[in-house]
């Protein structure tokens, strides 16, 4: 049986977007967290996205892979590009040009349950508060990991928000010293 991760960003203060949605505290020149985020990636069958985050990173990942901005994004693209993209939505037919991609979400219960039932890799949740909220809501995931970036909002979306109380052990905890993130582990 396959593990479902939950990989979200967040701030300090919990949000895991700005109240428009912003994400620009994510941006960082880090090395060593652009390594995890490939190893990671290399330890994974495929990445599952809310429908709108799918959208955002299709318009820039591709052209990352031909065109990147930095060595980490250079590096990154082709694990990013290459993973099956499952794309969380309730639109019966979107269109999905960044492929491999597929549709999830008519029966998103059942079809998690089969995802987790095959053998293989873990499946990881990269994007989507939406996303991660309904797959919270399942009670699906097996592990969290988020990236702690060092920045105070104030205000926007959290990632958790509501919901029943669920007690966590940490597994693991790790510093990236020249960007201030810090990544935490917890299982269920």
């Amino acid at each position: 049986m396959r593990a479902l991760i939950l990989h979200m960003m967040v701030t300090l203060d919990g949000y895991a977007a700005g109240t428009d949605g912003d994400l620009d505290w994510i941006e960082v020149d880090d090395p060593e967290l652009d390594a995890y985020l490939a190893e990671l990636l290399g330890s994974v069958d495929a990445q599952i996205f809310g429908r709108v985050s799918y959208e955002l990173l299709a318009s820039y990942w591709p052209q990352a892979q031909r065109n990147p901005a930095t060595p980490g994004d250079a590096m990154l693209a082709p694990l990013v590009n290459g993973l099956p993209k499952l794309v969380l939505t309730s639109q019966p037919e979107p269109e999905l040009p960044w492929q491999p991609a597929r549709r999830i979400g008519a029966d998103l219960a059942a079809e998690i349950a089969a995802l987790k039932a095959a053998s293989g890799k873990p499946v990881v949740v990269f994007a989507g508060i939406t996303a991660a909220r309904a797959l919270l809501r399942l009670g699906v995931v097996d592990e969290y990991r988020l990236l702690v970036f060092p920045v105070l909002l104030g205000a926007g979306r959290r990632l958790f928000d509501g919901g029943e109380r669920q007690d966590l052990r940490l597994v693991r905890s790790r510093a990236f010293p020249k960007s201030g993130v810090a990544l935490l582990r917890y299982t269920r």
